[in-house]
């Protein structure tokens, strides 16, 4: 018997999110975190990484390019939680023991149940302010920060990755659905490209079970599909199959 289930999460991944929370677990500044003495415009106009994020002299993090999110208190990268990407903004104002994030406009787009999300392939920063830099004077002049660029969650399937296939059992008259086990049980799925004709869908908990109700193929034994599907405030985009067989 054939059947595909597409187990997802089980691999750990130190660029992944995670809550804020007070579990000693937590790896505060996981491995890739760098450290930053990232001076304000006036004293070098030092930029985040690759970024354009700099400090202002009036003391925030301001960007042309990247939404800038202040997650509030945090004890490291680590314990960094993903936006809702609802009030992006272009400037914040920088705190020691505050962390951040920073990540692609382009890549966030709002359901239609009006919750936002970004693509799980999407590069985004995570940001932690150590403290200030100051001058002889006492005067501030920049931010001693660590900062890592990750994905912006782990236990997503991979973008334009066949998440499984739902077969029908010829011989036992079954179809057997695919189920896609996902992070979060906030889960929201849109068919593309008249998927919905064919497919239906349903969620118990953090498990997408995807289904054909009344299974047909036109002129083949195969079919595939396209769904994008959010889960939490990340998303991404798969494929699923249809197949008959004989058992």
């Amino acid at each position: 018997m054939k059947k595909t289930t597409f187990l997802t999460g089980l691999l750990l991944c130190a660029l992944c999110f995670t809550a804020c929370s007070d579990d000693d677990g937590i790896d505060l500044f996981p491995e890739g975190t760098a450290s930053l003495r990232m001076m304000n415009e006036d004293n070098g106009r030092t930029l985040l990484g690759n970024s354009d994020v700099y400090i202002t002299r009036e003391g925030n993090f301001a960007s042309d390019a990247s939404p800038l999110f202040d997650m509030g208190q945090c004890r490291g990268i680590g314990d960094i939680r993903l936006p809702d990407f609802v009030n992006m903004a272009p400037a914040v104002a920088v705190e020691p023991g505050h962390g951040y994030v920073v990540c692609n406009a382009d890549y966030v787009r709002q359901f239609p149940s009006g919750t936002y999300a970004i693509a799980e392939y999407s590069d985004v920063y995570r940001v932690y302010v150590d403290t200030w830099i100051r001058d002889k004077e006492d005067n501030i002049t920049g931010a001693n920060v660590r900062f890592l660029l990750g994905k912006p969650a782990n236990g997503m399937p991979a973008w334009d990755s066949t998440a499984g296939t739902i077969y029908f059992v010829q011989r036992a008259d079954r179809i057997e659905p695919v189920r896609i086990d996902l992070p979060e049980s906030d889960i929201e799925v849109e068919y593309l490209d008249g998927a919905d004709e064919w497919l239906t869908h349903s969620v118990q908990g953090r498990t997408l079970t995807v289904t054909m109700p009344d299974f047909y193929i036109s002129g083949s034994d195969w079919a595939e599909y396209s769904l994008r599907v959010r889960s939490g405030h990340v998303y991404t985009q798969i494929k699923v199959a249809a197949e008959y067989c004989e058992e």
